[in-house]
């Protein structure tokens, strides 16, 4: 009788813990939950607050100069899952993965230059673009995928780069 109650609830167990291992490591890592758009301002209008990939709401500190707009969150969030979709893999925010950290990307080359180069560094590269190739030199070579990209989204993708450089002035709630 014992055998019998013991191989029944066996596979009931091991079910229940694969599963409990699957939402951790999805969890862990991000795809349980999914990024959500922002609220607006503040009730005494002087801080904006968004939400992180996790849910918890994040308000500017003064040393901002400015709040961030509903614009600016929208882009946030969009940028957050056009970056965890395509970018995540070789690139981090302080830190080198195969491709340089983008802290601060926005202020070390414009716009201008990020869009073609995101959609297609090895493009730059082969047309001699300094810098294009001072990274592709730098990084041993290794060419980025390109991406077909609509320019707002890689805007979209700029402005959370933009956000996340400066979390040391965000608080989380």
């Amino acid at each position: 009788m014992r055998k019998a109650v013991l191989a029944g609830v066996f596979p009931v167990a091991i079910a229940l813990l694969v599963c409990t291992l699957g939402i951790l490591f999805l969890s862990a890592t991000g795809l349980l939950h999914e990024p959500r758009a922002a609220a607006s301002a503040a009730p005494n209008g002087t801080k904006a607050a968004a939400l992180d990939s996790l849910g918890q709401t994040l308000t500017t500190q003064d040393t901002l100069a400015e709040p961030l707009s509903e614009a600016d969150l929208a882009a946030f969030a969009a940028g957050d899952a056009v970056f965890k979709g395509n970018c995540v893999q070789c690139h981090a925010i302080n830190d080198v993965v195969v491709g340089p950290a983008l802290r601060d990307i926005h202020k070390r080359r414009p716009i201008s230059w990020l869009i073609p180069w995101i959609r297609n560094s090895s493009k730059m590269v082969a047309s001699g673009d300094e810098y294009s190739v001072k990274i592709f030199n730098q990084y041993q070579k290794q060419q980025m995928p390109s991406f077909a990209l609509t320019d707002a989204e890689i805007e979209q993708v700029i402005k959370y780069l933009e956000v996340e450089s400066a979390k040391e002035s965000w608080v989380v709630n």
